[in-house]
């Protein structure tokens, strides 16, 4: 089983995007960090066919959270 990770930087946060390889697909894991605080979001409900896959909804999710936080500026 294999882990990758991809990393990038959106309007002052820094977002990593983990997906887990387990048995018929992918799990995902995203980290959005701004300074000292970090938020962590588990997706253990679905399962992903690949990592381009995971990582696309994974952006996507990150960007949704950043834009519904309340302490988030444009």
């Amino acid at each position: 089983m294999a882990s990758l990770t991809y990393r990038y930087r959106y309007k002052n946060y820094d977002i990593t995007i983990v997906g887990y390889e387990v048995p018929g697909g992918w799990r995902m894991a995203i980290e959005i960090r701004r300074g000292d605080s970090a938020q962590v979001i588990r997706d253990t409900e679905h399962l992903y066919r690949d990592f381009n896959s995971l990582r696309s909804i994974g952006v996507l999710n990150a960007h949704l959270a950043i834009h519904s936080r309340s302490d988030h500026v444009d």
